[in-house]
């Protein structure tokens, strides 16, 4: 049951940066992130429900999948969101809404597609470099507030990522280290959405 438990505090911590970023649902940059909080929090959501009703086995490969087009789709756009408004990037009219489909679709096609695992892997490294850059470019900008939140957010995540990520079955200081990964992902999450309503405040 706590493995379901920390699963579902990156369910609250994505809703948590979803509802921060509620009053500037309607603008693009905010869309792709919110999008993307939406998809690692239903992965997060699948991984509770698995492990709370005892389906570790059948509902496996599910939550496998679906964790992966989370970390894939659902961290670019967030990375994106992000520095779509931190550098900032003039983008035409439709171009946003584009992007918001087509990375998923992407994704869900490289995931069905044999041989594209390498590519898949890729895509959180990337999204974390470029929300690294986009939160030096807040700082440049002397937006200390959002600069800062953000640039903890994605150090947190690289932290988590490089000495949790590729061992979550193992255990570090008596805890799983799957709960500490999940815990610090929920953390993550939420500082996303309060991070990305900085910015947003600071530019009003």
């Amino acid at each position: 049951m706590l493995f379901a438990l920390t699963d579902f505090l990156v369910v609250i911590g994505c809703g948590l940066g979803i509802w921060r970023l509620w009053p500037h649902r309607s603008r693009g940059d905010v869309r792709m992130v919110r999008l993307g909080l939406a998809f690692i929090g239903l992965a997060a959501l699948i991984g509770a429900a698995r492990f709370a009703s005892g389906q570790i086995a059948e509902l496996t490969q599910l939550h496998s999948l679906a964790s992966s087009f989370a970390g894939a789709a659902g961290m670019v756009l967030i990375a994106l969101g992000l520095a779509w408004k931190a550098f900032p990037i003039a983008m035409a009219p439709g171009v946003g809404r584009y992007l918001r489909v087509g990375i998923p679709v992407l994704t869900a096609v490289m995931l069905a597609w044999p041989g594209s695992d390498g590519v898949l892997a890729l895509m959180p490294k990337l999204a974390l470099l470029l929300g690294l850059a986009a939160s030096a470019a807040l700082l440049v900008h002397r937006q200390w507030q959002a600069g800062l939140i953000w640039l903890f957010a994605w150090l947190l995540l690289g932290f988590a990522s490089i000495a949790i990520g590729a061992s979550r079955e193992l255990t570090s200081f008596g805890i799983a280290n799957w709960h500490i990964y999940h815990t610090i992902l929920a953390l993550w999450a939420a500082l996303a959405g309060e991070a990305m309503r900085r910015v947003i405040a600071s530019r009003a």
